[in-house]
């Protein structure tokens, strides 16, 4: 039988692929980390990493273990987190996988919820385009993904949660800051800041325009940005008009520096939605978290109305 903590070590040292960060991250000595690993090796009669000066790379018998070593941890925290309401909170942690506008602008207005239910709960938010959620989900990293592009896989449910909105924004000097509304055929007259590819973001914008007679390849755009912020100080800036969600756009509508021009067939809406693997969902913070997900879908026409409105008065 192999000891959990050689199985913790393994991990560490994969996903760091260096023994060196590894000790460092488990407060142990190099030549530790070593022998924990030589060990785990021997007792399989299997190697687990080709060494390379300082790197290491997994072997295929490694990189399989790593999916296994993966759903063992996923499945003792989920263990720990589903006997929380019997007492044993302790120790009790929560992986959410999450697209960034969601993990910067929703999900600090939910945990403080689940928090005050669940007190001694460790909640992990990693962030990441729609493609690594979903992958860090079907590799047991996290328990539950957010995402914010479409998704079909059969080893996940996928289910709609909450419509956003994306809005074209430009410099208020910029010459087309007072039109009523932009077709689709303008803007590629303009250098167009995007999120990266693979982001639901940059999927979304791509749609729209294609659905409006413009290809993705007839865009100027010399400047990705893997984030959303990023894009709205570049459109100040003057380097550029960007798309970005309307939530993060109260502080620079307040401010003047970005105005936001409608733009014809718009807007532009996207579904959030919630990623888990196939099965049943265990009682206690990841249910409580997927009811209050569930009950936004309740006022989200209202609340999206109303704040489209407010931030188009505002620009």
């Amino acid at each position: 039988m192999i000891e959990n903590f050689k199985l913790r070590v393994f991990r560490t040292v994969a996903d760091t692929l260096s023994f060196s960060k590894a000790a460092e991250e488990l407060h142990l000595s190099q030549p530790a980390v070593t022998s924990q690993i030589r060990t785990l090796e021997e007792g399989l009669g299997i190697a687990l990493f080709d060494r390379v000066g300082r790197k290491a790379k997994l072997t295929p018998a490694g990189t399989t273990l790593l999916k296994y070593v993966r759903q063992i941890e996923a499945l003792t925290n989920e263990a720990v987190t589903a006997l929380a309401p019997y007492g044993v909170q302790e120790g009790a942690q929560l992986h959410i996988g999450a697209s960034h506008t969601i993990a910067v602008y929703l999900l600090p207005k939910l945990l403080p919820q689940i928090l005050r239910e669940w007190p001694k709960l460790r909640i992990h938010v990693v962030s990441g385009s729609t493609m690594e959620v979903l992958t860090s989900l079907a590799n047991h990293q996290v328990a539950i993904g957010l995402i914010e592009a479409p998704a079909h896989r059969p080893d996940i449910k996928i289910e709609p949660f909450l419509e956003d909105e994306l809005c074209l924004i430009l410099p208020p000097t910029h010459r087309w800051a007072k039109k009523t509304s932009l077709r689709a055929a303008d803007i590629v007259q303009e250098p167009v800041l995007l999120r990266e590819e693979g982001s639901g973001m940059r999927h979304f914008v791509e749609e729209y325009l294609e659905r409006n007679g413009v290809l993705s390849q007839q865009l100027h755009t010399t400047v990705d940005m893997n984030s959303t912020e990023a894009i709205v100080t570049a459109v100040e800036a003057g380097l550029g008009i960007g798309f970005v969600p309307a939530a993060v756009l109260e502080k620079a509508l307040l401010a003047r520096s970005v105005v936001i021009v409608p733009l014809e067939n718009g807007p532009i809406k996207r579904q959030f939605s919630i990623a888990l693997r196939a099965g049943p969902v265990s009682a206690g913070p990841i249910n409580d978290l997927l009811t209050l997900l569930r009950a936004l879908t309740v006022r989200a026409d209202r609340f999206g109305q109303n704040k489209r409105k407010a931030l188009r008065r505002k620009s």
